[in-house]
């Protein structure tokens, strides 16, 4: 696996460096690095879940780099000596070229991450062909293939760890509306209604899983924008309040069966305001749950939550 991986990695940096030679010395001074900050506390009733994330940001016009880091302490005691304490791991690299796209990407989710076995981690490289390019609309269709342990299996019972998957990515923005809907391992759509103004209306959908309707993670806001991108200082500055049905997970254990896992299902109604390089979110959290092997449930009640995050660019 760690072989498949760097192959891929090393695949797209090749790729890139002919692409930055291609296009001269504009592509690389153009990088902008974004290191990343943040610190959440969830409190509820019986459960308290304290995360901290690390990680940056490199991007230009033909490229996308994220690595991102968190840790998740966990207050009480979980469910049969569960663990208290989690990881998530993710990478993702995103370029393109005229009209191909290459992405590679690397999850993992785990109290024993990467090292708890081909459990706890998923990785994937795809290639896609734009086959709409206009100025307000795009469309791109591809596919690749995808490592880890998704619940298939053969005749002898043991696990399929590659799989194909397919690339689905549209685009489209107008005065009124824009909107991206991409198709990797999931599907995500997120939205913007009335773009340009000051009042504009934001959505993120996206559903890893279908077993209910708490796997549909959604985040809605009305948001208040006073500047502008043509303003002197840009478009800086904002406040919103927003409702949101969140999740910590699924986390797999390591060295146990692939359906060993927990997750943390919340919903919240909260503000949101954010100044240049910093945002503070905070609001009610209700509807908590805790989740065990994907079927066993716990209520874990009501409290709130505080969510603060930096990043610089450079």
């Amino acid at each position: 696996m760690y072989q498949k991986l760097i192959y891929g990695f090393l695949f797209i940096f090749c790729f890139d460096t002919y692409l930055f030679a291609d296009s001269g010395d504009k592509s690389l001074n153009n990088i902008a690095l974004i290191p990343l900050l943040q610190y959440e506390r969830l409190s509820l009733s019986s459960q308290s879940v304290n995360s901290v994330s690390t990680g940056i940001i490199a991007e230009n016009n033909n490229l996308t780099f994220m690595g991102l880091y968190t840790r998740y302490n966990l207050k009480e005691p979980l469910f049969e000596n569960f663990p208290k304490q989690y990881h998530s791991i993710d990478i993702l690299v995103d370029a393109k070229y005229e009209k191909h796209q290459y992405v590679v990407i690397f999850k993992s989710d785990s109290d024993n991450p990467v090292e708890g076995g081909i459990n706890t981690y998923q990785s994937g490289l795809v290639y896609g062909y734009t086959v709409v390019n206009k100025p307000n609309f795009s469309c791109v269709f591809g596919g690749g293939i995808a490592i880890g342990n998704f619940g298939l299996t053969n005749g002898s019972g043991d696990n399929i760890p590659i799989i194909p998957v397919p690339l689905i990515r549209i685009n489209y923005s107008d005065e009124i509306f824009e909107a991206k809907f991409e198709f990797l391992t999931s599907p995500n759509f997120n939205f913007t209604l009335a773009p340009k103004n000051k009042f504009r209306f934001i959505g993120d959908i996206r559903m890893d899983q279908l077993r209910d309707y708490r796997d549909i993670i959604y985040e809605f806001q009305l948001a208040y924008r006073p500047f502008s991108s043509n303003d002197e200082f840009g478009d800086f500055a904002g406040i919103s309040i927003g409702i949101k049905n969140d999740n910590y997970g699924e986390f797999t254990l390591g060295d146990k069966e692939v359906d060993d896992t927990y997750e943390l299902h919340y919903n919240a109604v909260f503000m949101q305001a954010d100044i240049s390089v910093l945002k503070l979110s905070t609001g009610y959290a209700f509807n908590g749950r805790s989740l065990y092997y994907g079927t066993k449930k716990e209520n874990i009640g009501e409290g709130y939550f505080v969510n603060i995050q930096a990043m610089y660019p450079f």
